[in-house]
């Protein structure tokens, strides 16, 4: 029973919250502290990112796929581990999940990273989140 509920937690339903467009996946999707928005949506050749208010993001931008990585746990070990990392200039979206199999512990979020050195690490609560990470595939 514990380990159907920890994959529950990443796949929250919640798909009413996204609003990526009908033509993509939703690949992560939260709401900040603030009320705002963090969303990654797969378009198939390209990724985007955006942070803000649904009605007028902050920020906007779609990075073609074979710009962005990712990091795929790879089956091994109690810590599954998914990030994908989105390139703006110098400026990198990490967008990441890690799950505990054993303690039923997750952190989500996206640490924000600029010439190398973290600049923001802005973590997901529990709730109200769609994490699909370890859907992408790198190019």
């Amino acid at each position: 029973m514990k380990k159907k509920l920890l994959f529950i937690t990443l796949l929250v339903s919640g798909n009413a919250l996204a609003v990526c467009p009908s033509n993509t996946k939703t690949v992560f999707f939260f709401t900040t502290a603030n009320n705002k928005s963090i969303q990654v949506c797969d378009a198939g050749k390209s990724i985007s990112y955006s942070f803000g208010k649904a009605s007028s993001p902050e920020l906007s931008i779609a990075v073609p796929r074979n710009r962005v990585t990712t990091y795929q746990w790879g089956g091994m070990g109690r810590n599954m581990n998914y990030t994908v990392n989105i390139p703006n200039g110098n400026t990198v979206y990490k967008v990441f999940n890690n799950v505990d199999k054993f303690d039923e512990y997750s952190a989500s979020g996206v640490e924000v990273v600029q010439n190398k050195k973290s600049l923001a690490t802005v973590k997901c609560s529990e709730s109200k989140k769609i994490v699909n990470l370890s859907s992408m595939k790198s190019t």
